[in-house]
This record gives structure tokens, C-alpha cells and sequence, in this order.
């Protein structure tokens, strides 16, 4: 059984999260075809990021996943500012990569935002969807999104391989479960 996601409008205290459109794309080039962001990627994003790297992503996986609801897609904006994209946050059917995957604009690092998107979207999906417990990765050197985990309730279950641009190889597999979320949230 698949799983069909929307993509609502989702605020926050300081964010909305909103559907990604064409006219974010220049953004999301600049800010996302960076090595600090790329790095922690798997190689299935290649580097050197294409100039028209975001185009194609644009084109081949956000507008597929919205016309066929296998995913929801996120622009992570500030409420003051909902046209400048400061990062990006999907949720899917884990084939083998997780549930969710994020990234968030160097200059937006170290203030909380990607904590306060991952609880928002992890409250939508267990909300509005019939999963029950996400499964998310991360690099085991990404010490930010190891963080992200532990201040939104994953609970760290084990390591995987696979091939990092970094060069590392360890993946720190962590599971959300619906149950813990819900005690979290009203606690």
C-alpha cells in the first residue's frame, strides 16, 4: 500500500513551510550546490553540483512527487520573508533512504531552525498520515543533524554503510516512533 503525501502550508513560530516552486530554484542552486552542504550527502547527489542541478531536481523529483503524491516537499522559509528559501524538508515511503531528508542554508546554521521544521513536518506526518515511526539517517559525522534527532526524539537503533562525499562510509540509522512523539509534544 502506498502512501499519498500533500504538501500543505505549515507554520511554525518563525517559519512557513510551503510548497517548493520554480521560482525558488535559483535560490536553492546557490544555497544548496555548496561542499559544506553536499558533503554529508550520499553520492546519489553528485558533486560537483550541475548548474542545472536544481533545475533537474526541480523538474524530475519535486514536481514528479506532487503530481503523483509519493512525497511531500517543503521550502523551509521565514514567516517574515516566504519567498527567500533558507532550506528544503521532504517526507516519503522509506525505500531504503529513510523517511525524511533535510538541508538547511549555511548562514541559517546554529539558531534552532531545522529543529522547529523536523518537529513541525514529524507532528504533520504522524497527524495526517498512517505512518508510525519514521526512519531518518545521517552521516555519522554530522554531529548538527545528529542533534536535530536527539532534540525531536529519534532514538538512535544502529549503523549502516554507504558512501558519503566526505568520504565516510558510517550512517547513524535513527527511528521516530508515533507514540514517543505524542508523549514528547504534550509533555
Amino acid at each position: 500500500m502506498s502512501i499519498r503525501f500533500d504538501t500543505p502550508v505549515l507554520l511554525t513560530h518563525r517559519l512557513l513551510l510551503r510548497p517548493v516552486t520554480s521560482a525558488d530554484v535559483p535560490t536553492i542552486q546557490q544555497e544548496f550546490g555548496r561542499w559544506n552542504i553536499i558533503k554529508n550527502m550520499t553520492k546519489n547527489c553528485p558533486w560537483p553540483y550541475p548548474g542545472d542541478g536544481a533545475q533537474h531536481w526541480f523538474e524530475h523529483s519535486v514536481q514528479a512527487k506532487y503530481a503523483d503524491k509519493s512525497g511531500a516537499i517543503w521550502a523551509i522559509t521565514r514567516r517574515a520573508k516566504p519567498e527567500q528559501v533558507i532550506g528544503i524538508i521532504d517526507i516519503r515511503e522509506d525505500v531504503g533512504q529513510g523517511n525524511r531528508g533535510f538541508w538547511l542554508a549555511e548562514h541559517q546554521w546554529g539558531q534552532g531552525i531545522m529543529t522547529e521544521a523536523v518537529a513541525k513536518v514529524t507532528d504533520w506526518t504522524f497527524t495526517n498520515t498512517p505512518l508510525t515511526e519514521l526512519t531518518v539517517y545521517n552521516v555519522a559525522s554530522n554531529v548538527a543533524s545528529r542533534r536535530v534527532k536527539e532534540k525531536t526524539g529519534a532514538e538512535l537503533v544502529g549503523t549502516v554503510i554507504e558512501d558519503y562525499h566526505c568520504g565516510e562510509t558510517e550512517s547513524e540509522v535513527w527511528i521516530i516512533r508515533k507514540e514517543a512523539w505524542e508523549i514528547a509534544r504534550n509533555y
